[in-house]
């Protein structure tokens, strides 16, 4: 029996708890105890349904997940950020020497699983529904979906090599899970296979549901831009192209403009925001928060590498995400303030409308389509700095540019790691406080290992090689 994948979710299988709110947005995930309910009591109606979606939203907020330690791993295993002299909360995977038994990949491999096994509930339910009630069930069905994928495709992000490892794919991923069975012991499926059940549920969760838009809840657009990404780690660069062009054509989302752009990270709330983990005043993780890790008013593990603030001019608004506050000397003193809240209340971005305009230019110029490129990346880039000299650059040097663009554009939110990895590029610190300043690709050490407790449990779970 699997310990983790199919440990009974204490959400799903356990008694339910959560009182049933009709509100939305950061509201939505304000959920309340009230009644016990075994899970096949639970799952009768629409109502019954939405209760347990919540739950899943209510997954991603755990600080093992977009809470925290899903977003800070990548970002402190790569060349954006170095190790404060106090730093002790992920050390090992910033030092590149963490094992099997560690709390962190056990943590996420577990609260993730549980993620998708609160989806599945969802999915599988057998509700009956007349016609009027058609297009809220395809709705909620859709959101889980796409939950569903977008959490199998973290999970194969973080153990696992990238897409593109090997020739055929065919080196290593992690289980699919798309039902719960406590006596299951799956084996890893292929790279190959992880990504076409991703796309299958992605393209599914897409047509069933309606353009209705919150960007605290999975919705089309989400799912759009998060396929949008999937296609650009596949190297599929027209269908990255094609969704990306979905997303911004909707209107749906529109670029926040540059004079609030700070303003919207100080308030909470992401800019460009298409779908963002909710937190607020009540509901957060405190200090257990991302942006604890951070802030001088948290623990302060982390600064930004000088790799990175040296890329922003002075007139960029984004060189103001950073606040002279740091310790000096050695590690400087800048401070990363993209996430300041102390209490942990500011909302976490999955997928911003800026990453799709640069998923788009990375994939025209990669096509040919170099004008088109440089537009997109231009509209980021004259956002942020409005007096800037527009990019006119082409073949590598506009790849190179696109990327600079996108690594500032995105810092902190958890993808540098994965960007090196899907080019096949090492992590090279040149502004490194650590034990570590070169870590060459291709590296076992740029996934995390399956936690040794469900290599114990599972007989035919295996290792990632170099654990």
């Amino acid at each position: 029996m699997m310990r983790y994948i199919f440990t009974l979710s204490r959400y799903a299988l356990l008694p339910i708890v959560f009182l049933l709110t009709n509100s939305c947005g950061k509201d939505f995930l304000d959920l309340k105890p009230y009644e016990s309910l075994a899970v096949e009591e639970a799952t009768k109606t629409l109502d019954d349904l939405d209760v347990l979606l919540r739950g899943v939203y209510d997954q991603y907020q755990n600080s093992d997940y977009y809470g925290r330690y899903f977003i800070l791993v990548p970002d402190v295993m790569s060349d954006d950020v170095k190790q404060n002299a106090s730093a002790n909360r992920a050390k090992e995977w910033a030092e590149y020497n963490g094992n099997a038994l560690d709390f962190i990949p056990e943590e996420i491999w577990t609260e993730v699983y549980e993620a998708i096994n609160r989806a599945n509930t969802v999915i599988n339910a057998n509700i009956a529904v007349p016609p009027t009630a058609e297009t809220r069930k395809n709705q909620i069905v859709g959101e889980a979906l796409a939950l569903r994928a977008l959490s199998h495709f973290d999970l194969v992000r973080i153990y696992a090599q990238h897409y593109g490892y090997t020739d055929d794919n065919s080196h290593l991923g992690i289980p699919y899970v798309k039902e719960f069975d406590q006596n299951a012991e799956p084996a890893r499926m292929s790279v190959r296979e992880v990504y076409d059940n991703i796309l299958a549920d992605l393209d599914e969760a897409i047509r069933l549901m309606s353009d209705e838009f919150d960007a605290n809840r999975m919705n089309k657009i989400a799912a759009q831009a998060i396929l949008a990404r999937v296609y650009l780690y596949m190297s599929d660069w027209q269908n990255a192209a094609n969704m990306a062009t979905q997303v911004i054509e909707s209107g749906v989302v529109s670029l926040t403009p540059t004079e609030a752009y700070v303003d919207a990270w100080r308030s909470g709330t992401p800019p460009d925001g298409i779908f963002s983990i909710a937190f607020d005043d009540i509901d957060n993780n405190g200090s257990n928060a991302l942006g604890r890790m951070y802030i001088v008013e948290g623990y302060g593990d982390y600064l930004p590498a000088l790799d990175l603030v040296n890329l922003i001019d002075s007139s960029d608004v984004r060189i103001q995400l950073f606040k002279n506050t740091g310790p000096g000397g050695l590690f400087g003193d800048l401070r990363v303030d993209k996430f300041p809240s102390v209490i942990g209340d500011d909302d976490i971005p999955v997928v911003r409308l800026s990453e799709i305009y640069l998923i788009r230019a990375e994939a025209r110029a990669m096509l040919g389509d170099e004008d088109g490129a440089r537009a997109d990346v231009n509209v980021i880039r004259l956002r942020a700095n409005p007096n800037a000299t527009p990019i006119t650059s082409s073949g590598q040097q506009l790849l190179d540019d696109i990327e600079r663009e996108k690594r500032i554009e995105l810092m902190f939110e958890g993808h540098r790691l994965w960007e090196l990895m899907r080019k096949k590029r090492g992590v090279y610190r040149n502004d490194c406080t650590s034990v570590i300043c070169e870590i060459p690709y291709p590296n076992d050490r740029f996934i995390l290992p399956i936690p040794q407790a469900e290599i114990d449990a599972n007989r035919n779970m295996v290792q990632n090689p170099g654990y």
